[in-house]
């Protein structure tokens, strides 16, 4: 199964309407049984299951063999530690293509497949075929020395 989400911000009637009509073509290029995660988009898939939202979404990860998401860092951390086969393709409809750093960070650490428009998304998904994603590991905070860090220094030269 292949899942498709764009998430809430914004909608990305682009992407879904070129799944839909992958899912209804015939031949290599074909998108077989796609679940599609519309968001606010006006477009309505012909081709295969949709919704709108779903509280959780983490079902749908788990069975998913490919993921084709936008780019919201919100979703992609949620997906990298499962280590799925992920498509990433920026919405040009939001704000989050500021994102597009983490985006070519994680390709180039191998987790995910970038697709930087829409029209482009067959050439990833040939790609995606034979592609294997590098394990994600999760960084460690250390958000906490830095504060604790700052604070002693700010103590310090207060005296």
């Amino acid at each position: 199964m292949i899942l498709v989400t764009v998430g809430s911000v914004a909608p990305f009637d682009e992407l879904i309407k070129k799944v839909d009509l992958l899912a209804g073509a015939h031949g290599e290029a074909r998108i077989k049984e796609p679940i599609m995660q519309i968001g606010n988009g006006k477009y309505i898939p012909k081709n295969g299951m949709w919704f709108r939202f779903e509280p959780d979404l983490s079902r749908y990860y788990r069975n998913a063999e490919l993921i084709i998401t936008h780019n919201g860092a919100g979703t992609l951390f949620e997906i990298l530690p499962l280590g799925k086969k992920v498509i990433v393709v920026p919405n040009p409809n939001t704000v989050q293509l500021e994102n597009i750093d983490i985006v070519i960070k994680l390709a180039k650490e191998g987790h995910i497949i970038p697709c930087l428009k829409v029209e482009d998304i067959e050439s990833a998904l040939k790609k995606a075929e034979n592609w294997i994603p590098l394990k994600y590991e999760k960084p460690t905070c250390t958000m906490h020395k830095l504060i604790s860090r700052h604070l002693l220094s700010s103590k310090e030269k207060r005296s």
